[in-house]
């Protein structure tokens, strides 16, 4: 290791190790205090982590250091505070269909940002202890040890992965790609909805074709990638399949996924947006004839209405209207953020426009 190496490396303190490996070790800054993860692994892996510490994934562990180790590198990275979901799998037993579709969708999510990549990344090891579930109920895969980019004319020779998650290809069959990955979901969701693998029991109805089609033997049997696993799923939540509740798809933000905090909060939102409409709407009018009520009283109640509902359902991301933007495909982190922005803007100028339709329309009248 180089002495700039060694100096970076020594600002990191070992606390303890992660599991039953000492090769990943919870660290502290000794300057800032914050906690990290530190990671020894083969070289086999440094361009990718390098490739990670280059561009900030969302659903991906930051990394803030990738140091040379003769054979091997130290990796240093964010350290997510959460629970595995082998051990929120564990606590809750098999999830009802929506949790599990729901949950599955924000897997294929963080995957498509990998595998959209001009090297696609695939992760090769997908499975319940390496994705964590945050206290905010986002999604974060945190192991890539096995993960490599696409070689598309490459059969693997390195036999990685877990056994009932990894796809027939890791053991030499062919080479992996994305779907690859597409098979480690499909085991996934099927663990979600029976505590099982496919293997042992498959799951039902239309949710046990869709994991059927993704763990199939032959890669080109198996959905092209994760965005068309996505979508079926997307199709399978709201319909009445083996008790699955379609009227929960039409339920606003904060009801859907029937977490207590968030019901309380949009119990208090709801009331305040619909109070603030009445009072534009029954706002001091200039004319006396009609107390109470003006043409742009009404107009400025239609701009509120219309922006708080646009702005609750691109957040909250109501009937998927957010993750089906083309801005969830961009590879920089930036650009998506800009693009998100400019996409909610351009909501708020219908809204605008519509307000002074109704406006103008008035005064004609």
């Amino acid at each position: 290791m180089s002495p700039q190496d060694k100096c970076k490396l020594s600002f990191y303190r070992d606390l303890e190790p992660i599991g039953d490996s000492t090769k990943v070790v919870l660290v502290r800054h000794i300057e800032n205090g914050q906690i990290f993860v530190k990671k020894r692994l083969s070289a086999y892996s440094r361009n990718l982590y390098r490739f990670l510490q280059d561009n900030d994934i969302p659903g991906v562990p930051r990394v803030y250091e990738c140091l040379d180790d003769d054979d091997f590198i130290i990796v240093i990275e964010e350290f997510v505070a959460g629970q595995t979901m082998r051990h929120y799998m564990t606590e809750q037993g098999p999830l009802p269909e929506d949790r599990a579709i729901e949950l599955t969708e924000k897997i294929c999510l963080v995957l498509e940002r990998l595998h959209g990549f001009e090297r696609p990344i695939v992760c090769r090891d997908l499975k319940p202890e390496n994705v964590i579930l945050t206290p905010i109920d986002s999604v974060v895969i945190v192991d890539f040890d096995a993960a490599k980019f696409v070689q598309k004319e490459k059969v693997d020779t390195v036999l990685l992965g877990t056994p009932g998650y990894a796809a027939p290809e890791q053991f030499g069959f062919a080479a992996s790609d994305e779907r690859t990955d597409v098979y480690a979901v499909g085991v996934f969701l099927n663990e979600m909805l029976t505590g099982c693998l496919p293997q042992e029991s498959m799951a039902g109805g239309r949710l046990g074709r869709i994991v059927e089609r993704s763990t199939a033997l032959n890669p080109k049997e198996r959905y092209r990638n994760v965005a068309d696993l996505r979508l079926d799923l997307g199709g399978t939540l709201y319909e009445a399949n083996g008790g699955s509740d379609p009227s929960r798809r039409f339920l606003p933000p904060g009801f859907r996924t029937r977490v207590w905090w968030k019901m309380i909060l949009a119990s208090l939102a709801y009331p305040f947006a619909v109070l603030m409409a009445i009072s534009y709407f029954n706002g001091t009018s200039s004319d006396e004839r009609t107390p109470g009520f003006s043409v742009e009283n009404f107009a400025l109640g239609m701009f509120w209405v219309l922006a708080f509902c646009w702005t609750v359902a691109y957040v909250f991301d109501y009937l998927r209207l957010r993750s089906n933007m083309p801005a969830n495909r961009m590879k920089s982190k930036a650009a998506r953020i800009a693009l998100h922005i400019l996409i909610w803007l351009a909501g708020f100028g219908v809204a605008l426009f519509i307000s002074i339709v109704i406006s103008l329309v008035g005064e004609m009248e």
